[in-house]
């Protein structure tokens, strides 16, 4: 028998990524949910905040995994405190319980910056969520940590659906002669695309509790930077500043993936591969 996966907040940055991949590398019986735009003709439209038809909606569909990517992101959370609260903190625990009720597997989407940034060594999973901003406690409060369900903490790169400027792939593409790169900005993420590949092996493993998915290394988003212009051939000067003094990188000490993750050279270089091959998927993009 198929596993039925529901894949939540499908037209996001995480989301279409991972929906589209499992569509071609899985014989997962798929389905999704979005808010405002349709990721195919079977997306179905439901505001989350509404939850009598957004959890009626899940029920009937009986998923085995459900794979919440809603999240509202740091500059939305810092003007609507309340909006983020509902949807990074309580809905998270409300799936949880859903969960239990349908007999599904809650894979949730965490972040690295539930973290500080302040701490002199990387951080692991244990460690106290001590992030300040609205974003990074209502993220904090929304992790599911149990042996039934999963909470993967990463941070991402990858191409999104819509030419918004906050997430720093879109950012960088959006400016066309100079921007400056943070050298004391250090990351330790992984693109959306390995964050799909790592989700489809969740989902084929019994991994459960908080799992920080990253593949050991770090790099300053000024290095980051480099690494887009590199592989995108884009026209641009990226002058080198400290900028933000932040080190949030973390390390896996579960080690429990079967595979090894990619260089971050790699990891770019297949992005930008995945975007040329979609020029349909992705038209806003221009290389």
């Amino acid at each position: 028998m198929k596993k039925k996966v529901l894949v939540l907040g499908s037209s996001g940055l995480i989301g279409h990524q991972v929906f589209n991949y499992l569509k071609l590398n899985s014989d997962f019986e798929l389905s999704n949910i979005s808010y405002r735009n349709k990721l195919n003709k079977d997306s179905v439209l439901i505001d989350a905040r509404n939850e009598t038809i957004f959890f009626n909606h899940i029920k009937k569909i009986k998923p085995n995994f459900l794979i919440n990517c809603i999240g509202v992101l740091v500059n939305e959370a810092e003007f609507n405190p309340g909006y983020a609260i509902y949807l990074n903190s309580y809905l998270p625990h409300r799936l949880e319980k859903l969960s239990n009720e349908i007999n599904a597997k809650l894979i949730h989407m965490s972040t690295d910056c539930v973290f500080s940034g302040t701490k002199s060594s990387p951080y692991i999973e244990s460690d106290s969520k001590d992030g300040i901003t609205v974003y990074a406690k209502t993220k904090g409060l929304g992790e599911i940590n149990n042996n039934s369900h999963l909470t993967i903490r990463t941070s991402v790169v990858g191409p999104e659906l819509n030419f918004r400027k906050e997430e720093l792939f879109n950012w960088f593409m959006s400016n066309t002669k100079e921007v400056s790169g943070f050298s004391k900005s250090i990351w330790s993420g992984v693109s959306t695309i390995e964050l799909a590949k790592a989700i489809k092996w969740f989902i084929n493993n019994n991994v459960s509790g908080v799992y920080n998915l990253t593949n050991g290394e770090t790099i300053s988003k000024y290095d980051l930077l480099l690494l887009f212009k590199s592989h995108t051939n884009k026209v641009i000067k990226i002058n080198k500043v400290d900028g933000i003094n932040s080190n949030k990188s973390f390390i896996d000490t579960r080690k429990l993936i079967g595979y090894e993750l990619p260089s971050y050279n790699q990891m770019i270089k297949e992005m930008i591969m995945e975007i040329a091959n979609n020029p349909l998927l992705y038209k806003h993009y221009n290389f």
